[in-house]
């Protein structure tokens, strides 16, 4: 049997499968973890033909359990290093963005995801953030604060698609 890390793993890429999915973009896993789990792709048509526009998202894929919410952030302690691969990607001008998505999964893991004849529910949800400021000295962990607003939806996901488009990031 899998650990409870590899299974909340392996839902994090079915809840962003499915979310790169419904607002029809491409999804790429790497098969190696150097500090970028994936990527997402635009699809566009082209002379009849669907192909990828060149505009892509990379991700840092997490999960947890260790997480809390306030009124409007939802608190996660990341891995320093993790951070500051984040924080120097971000750095370069002319690198792909790279976002940190963090699936904040409910803390019994017999509720992470409900099975029904009618349904399949994968509870908690993902909230994504494209950290900047300054590199952490910090050995273990740098506490992050990440707006509730930013729920990874395909909804948010094609804006951040267009803020890659455009550069504009807040």
């Amino acid at each position: 049997m899998l650990t409870d890390q590899h299974i909340a793993e392996a839902l994090s890429r079915a809840y962003i499968r499915a979310i790169a999915g419904r607002a029809g973009l491409n999804l790429a896993i790497r098969e190696y973890d150097y500090g970028v789990d994936g990527s997402f792709d635009e699809v566009i048509v082209r002379q009849n033909r669907r192909v990828e526009s060149g505009f892509s998202l990379s991700f840092q894929l997490k999960a947890s359990t260790q997480w809390k919410l306030d009124s409007t952030h939802v608190i996660y302690d990341l891995e320093a290093k993790t951070y500051n691969d984040l924080i120097l990607r971000r750095s370069i001008r002319a690198a792909i963005p790279c976002i940190l998505i963090l699936l904040a999964l409910p803390p019994d893991s017999t509720q992470w995801l409900i099975c029904e004849e009618s349904e399949l529910r994968l509870k908690g949800t993902c909230y994504w953030e494209y950290l900047s400021g300054n590199l952490s000295g910090n050995r273990q962990s740098v506490r992050i604060y990440i707006p509730r607003t930013q729920r990874l939806t395909p909804e948010s996901l094609l804006t951040l698609m267009e803020n890659v488009k455009t550069g504009e990031w807040s």
